[in-house]
């Protein structure tokens, strides 16, 4: 008798396990999860009904839910790929990356063609901003697979972090050096204000007069601003200066001339000089550019123009980005993604005329979207149409009450309905977001109109002591320097 109730039971979460198969293969996720969990509760030891639920869990919609199920099928069983694959990617879901390595790691040295775990750890890394690392794995996805846009775009992505990192170390360590000048001025050039990197060349040829890098950065300048007689001025004085002896192997300079870059980096990783951070940061540079040229040769797709546009956003080119990105809206309009990454950079160009209408659609097939909403009722407010702006406004912060850019809109919205009490709220959690003082201004209004006058001084002066700083930026990015001969 107890034998034949014990066969009746395993028949019946056999059945119940059959049941939940097909559930998910349904798509009835919520089903299958309440199936399997009958399952597991009567054979908790089962790693392959642990990973089920965590599966079922994790595609209803509940991925921290799922967590504990994949941990318990790879205690289970330590080689349970699919098991360390999911509970890698749901933590990337979660917005964990740290946790998410280890599992990934495991799963890439076990099946190192497995480019979906291969890419997620790389997203992991590039999220913990271990540059190097993370442009390793990019750099294995690109050998696989050169046509897949996301692998260069990553792999440009990771070399732009450690240009930063390198110009960050550089810049904490030795803030003087002629170096931090040198990467100062590239920048500047790259985005086109040749006057103010032509400033800082001429600084650091001063403080280094027997290098050839400002000389020739000099030259590039005076090209670009079409004075080919003062450019060859400043290359004759740069080639008497003396070709560096370039014979000993590891000479980081020369290695750089010489094209290869990945050889500078590992060569200057134990270095602890200014020189190492400078040519680590032009190295990381030019892979980072050999990334998205790469990138930007690649067969028209909506992936890759999506990819582009992010690349020209990244570097602040709003008006480029939308451009790219109607063209691919034309070639590919059922992409949600290319429509939403459009409106975001019609709203960042300011064309709100165009970004409104798109936010509206976007936002009726995603109402659950805290970015969108704010987008949309800043858009609003910045046209003056406060009624339409407070709800989208609202909204967002009830999606999302940790977005300081929609509490501040709303704060403000509220301010011009002439209401600071609903206002002040919003105002004093955006506060510390505010850069240029109009913030604190609408928060030292909301102050007085509530009676709280000792705040509302407070509040003005550090708007204005924000304005002050505001505006010294601001004369120092527009002060015009003269390009003057050698």
């Amino acid at each position: 008798m107890l034998l034949a109730t014990k066969a009746a039971s395993g028949d019946d979460l056999a059945v119940k396990a059959q049941r939940g198969k097909e559930a998910m293969a349904a798509g009835r996720f919520d089903e299958a999860a309440e199936l399997y969990r009958e399952v597991v509760k009567a054979l908790p030891n089962e790693p392959g009904m642990q990973l089920n639920l965590g599966m079922a869990e994790s595609m209803a919609g509940r991925p921290r839910e799922a967590l504990p199920h994949f941990r318990a099928a790879v205690k289970l069983k330590p080689d349970l790929m699919p098991a360390w694959l999911f509970l890698g990617a749901t933590h990337m879901e979660l917005g964990e990356p740290a946790p998410a390595v280890a599992p990934l790691q495991k799963v890439v040295a076990a099946q190192p063609e497995n480019g979906q775990a291969r890419q997620m750890l790389a997203e992991a890394l590039l999220g913990l901003q271990r540059w190097e690392a993370a442009a390793r794995q990019f750099r294995a996805l690109a050998d696989r697979a050169p046509e897949d846009p996301r692998a260069w775009h990553g792999l440009g992505r990771s070399y732009e972090g450690l240009l930063r990192a390198s110009y960050d170390a550089l810049t904490r360590a030795w803030p003087e050096s002629p170096y931090v000048l040198l990467l100062t001025a590239d920048a500047l050039a790259t985005q086109g204000k040749h006057a103010n990197a032509f400033r800082l060349y001429r600084e650091a040829a001063d403080k280094q007069p027997r290098s050839r890098e400002p000389r020739e950065a000099l030259a590039r300048i005076y090209e670009q601003t079409g004075h080919r007689d003062w450019a060859a001025t400043e290359r004759e004085m740069a080639k008497r200066i003396g070709v560096r002896d370039c014979r000993a192997r590891g000479d980081l300079e020369c290695e750089f001339r010489s094209g290869r870059y990945a050889q500078v980096l590992a060569a200057a990783r134990p270095m602890r000089t200014p020189e190492a951070r400078y040519w680590s940061a032009r190295a990381a540079q030019e892979l980072a550019r050999e990334a998205f040229a790469r990138l930007g040769g690649l067969p028209p797709s909506a992936e890759a123009a999506l990819l582009r546009a992010q690349v020209l956003g990244g570097e602040g080119r709003d008006v480029e980005t939308a451009a790219e990105l109607r063209q691919a809206v034309r070639s590919w309009p059922g992409d949600a993604r290319l429509r939403r990454e459009l409106a975001a950079s019609l709203y960042r160009a300011r064309d709100l005329d165009a970004a409104r209408p798109l936010l509206e659609e976007l936002l009726e097939q995603e109402p659950a979207s805290a970015e969108l909403a704010f987008m949309l009722g800043d858009a609003y407010l910045q046209q003056q149409q406060v009624e339409k702006a407070i709800p989208a406004l609202e909204s967002a912060v009830a999606i999302e009450p940790k977005l300081l850019p929609a509490r501040a809109a709303l704060g403000r919205a509220w301010m011009l309905n002439g209401d600071p009490a609903r206002a002040l709220p919003h105002l004093e959690a955006a506060r510390e977001s505010d850069q240029d003082g109009s913030l604190h201004y609408q928060l030292s209004r909301a102050y007085q109109a509530q009676g709280h006058a000792a705040r509302a001084e407070e509040a003005l002066r550090r708007s204005q002591e924000l304005r002050e700083a505001a505006q010294a930026r601001e004369r120092a990015l527009q002060r015009e320097f003269t390009i003057t001969p050698p």
